[in-house]
């Protein structure tokens, strides 16, 4: 090679070192410009979606393109839980980020006490205009806490949505709180366009297989398939107003699919939620995280991204493992069941192997939720017990008395249907799964009632006296429940 070639191929390499130099400054210049601005946050909380209900989760059936979308851009979390399996107490526990016998609001419908510290509460105070659209819950106390709720039905969460969006001041931050009603009971029979096929839905083996557990199954596809086309056009408005990629937006869901042996219970189909997090600043696309959370840490995460100091929290900043998704989680995590239609107090304790379920009334069945009672569901699922066609894990809901301790090995059984606790060969794993829920319990003041609260409910689904207002609703309603109204 002549040496005017070697020049001008040594001056083509410097040439092109410079150009991938300046980029990757741009690239970086650009998220730390980013990083440095407070970001806004947009919080999608889905009601009562199961755990993997999702397509990129690997769902068979269900198609979330809209989702899917926001985990493409962002993380997605494979082992992410909840503190509680209970509509109002999953909210109370992740605005807070505490756990729910330290919210003042652990049973079902109680209201958040005013002092209580929101992230409403902390980013107000910031400077950020804070909403709220969709599904309340959390009582009058917390509205103050508010610049903006609207309460709307799940067919119109998006609409809504989006005139907040629209209206908001635009000189200033916000946080949104996206709380659809979807994919909770009753089903909306008219969710989508083309509904889901009873016959293609995947029945899990802690439901018996039966027509009528398959048609609400589809229906509750429906309606996660509704929920994901209004994130869809959430984030279509949020990127027409050029916020898109200055927002961290965070997807998950209160409970489990609001079935038998899911919503209200300890197990993964009670307390795995979907979480999905998309802040390019940030989070590395495509990148998925599979280390143990729980969403008692979005709270401080959030509040450490808004420059927040605060000391109410309980949970652990996620920044390390959304900036890197081989950061390792926890080491186990922590849930909790209180009064939900019927008095419980059960605590379990989930490690990436093991789950330790704790029954402290176990002289009362697991049964069901009432929402879930009152409807087709239930009636499939007593034809098949009437039968004699349930497995024991299917059974297990009647039983009375429960064992007081519940193990499992989710290696091997991942739905949790054998009870492994009086095995030998599981014993070591069992007192250290024990010592991990008793230090627990100290750590974070867990203590048992001194009186039992009063069921709200029969059994086969009728509201008490006491139970108010449910009772006078229930016969304003000529003895028929009306769960949207709940």
């Amino acid at each position: 090679m002549t040496a005017t070639k070697q020049t001008v191929a040594r001056l083509g390499v410097s040439l092109a070192l410079i150009a991938l130099s300046c980029f990757v400054l741009a690239v970086t210049a650009d998220r730390t410009a980013a990083a440095e601005r407070p970001p806004n946050f947009v919080v999608f909380i889905a009601d009562d979606q199961g755990e993997g209900d999702l397509s990129c989760y690997g769902h068979p059936v269900l198609k979330t393109a809209n989702i899917d979308r926001l985990a493409a851009e962002g993380m997605r979390f494979d082992k992410a839980f909840l503190t509680i399996s209970s509509c109002s107490p999953t909210r109370a526990s992740f605005l807070t980020g505490r756990y729910p016998h330290n919210t003042g609001a652990e049973d079902l419908h109680d209201p958040l006490p005013a002092e209580q510290k929101t992230l409403s509460w902390h980013l107000g105070r910031a400077g950020y205009h804070t909403m709220s659209v969709g599904k309340w819950h959390l009582g009058d106390a917390e509205k103050r806490n508010w610049h903006e709720i609207v309460e709307c039905d799940g067919r119109d969460t998006a609409v809504e949505a989006i005139k907040l969006l629209e209206g908001r001041p635009k000189e200033k931050p916000f946080f949104f709180w996206v709380a659809s009603k979807d994919p909770h009971r009753p089903f909306d029979p008219d969710a989508i366009r083309s509904p889901h096929d009873p016959a293609k839905v995947v029945v899990p083996p802690y439901l018996p297989d039966h027509p009528l557990i398959r048609k609400e199954l589809a229906q509750y596809y429906d309606e996660i398939a509704r929920l994901d086309l209004h994130v869809g056009r959430v984030r279509e408005e949020l990127e027409r107003q050029g916020v898109l990629d200055d927002t961290f937006v965070v997807y998950f869901s209160d409970n489990g699919m609001p079935f038998p042996r899911a919503k209200t219970t300890l197990y993964d189909s009670g307390i795995r939620t979907p979480l999905v997090v998309r802040y390019p600043a940030l989070v590395p696309p495509g990148s998925v995280q599979r280390s143990l959370v729980s969403t008692i840490d979005v709270a401080r995460t959030i509040l450490d991204l808004a420059g927040i100091e605060q000391d109410t929290t309980e949970g652990r900043s996620l920044l390390p493992l959304l900036e890197d998704p081989a950061a390792a989680g926890r080491g186990a995590i922590f849930a909790e069941a209180n009064w939900h239609d019927f008095e419980q107090f059960t605590r379990a304790v989930r490690s990436d192997r093991f789950l330790l379920v704790r029954n402290y009334y176990w002289d009362k069945p697991l049964w069901n939720s009432v929402d879930s009672i009152n409807a087709a569901t239930w009636q499939g699922f007593m034809e098949m017990a009437a039968a004699g066609k349930l497995t024991p894990a299917q059974a297990f809901l009647f039983v009375e008395p429960r064992p007081f301790e519940e193990f499992y090995d989710l290696k091997s059984d991942p739905h949790s249907l054998r009870n492994v606790a009086g095995e030998p060969q599981y014993r070591d794993e069992l007192n250290r799964h024990r010592t991990l829920l008793d230090n627990w319990r100290v750590a974070t003041h867990d203590v048992m009632p001194d009186e039992r609260r009063l069921d709200g409910w029969t059994r086969d689904g009728r509201p008490l006296p006491h139970n108010q207002p449910w009772y006078d609703r229930y016969i304003e309603a000529g003895g028929k429940s009306s769960f949207e109204r709940f």
